[in-house]
């Protein structure tokens, strides 16, 4: 299942740091809302770990799966009603498996998520 342009949609992307940050807007007209949770909307974690796997597929060009998550820390609640837009920023390094991928969803100083993982090319 493909989220971009349903769950959220790219604002802006730029390299930084060695790592490429995307801007988002999450879209609140998502029908996932509906029943997560009605009235008090609240962004699922396997939807932002999908959001981090469309992301690194993006910065590599490549189609990829994710083969082990190393760790990921929810941190924060993330709705689009109190955060309309995030940063995702994604860096990837070559290893002999495929492409660790360490990813951080945040807005400004308040991190949402830190994920830390091993994706293979499909």
């Amino acid at each position: 299942m493909w989220l971009k342009d349903k769950y959220y949609k790219v604002l802006a992307r730029h390299v930084s740091e060695g790592c490429t940050v995307f801007r988002i807007a999450l879209l609140p007209d998502c029908e996932v809302y509906r029943g997560h949770f009605p009235g008090k909307p609240v962004c699922p974690g396997a939807f932002n770990i999908q959001m981090v796997k469309e992301c690194a597929m993006e910065v590599s060009g490549k189609a990829l799966c994710i083969r082990t998550i190393k760790q990921c820390r929810l941190t924060a609640v993330v709705s689009p009603c109190t955060c309309a837009e995030l940063d995702v920023a994604v860096s990837l390094s070559p290893v002999e498996d495929g492409l660790e991928v360490r990813a951080r969803v945040a807005d400004g100083e308040q991190v949402y998520m830190e994920y830390k993982g091993l994706m293979t090319v499909v």
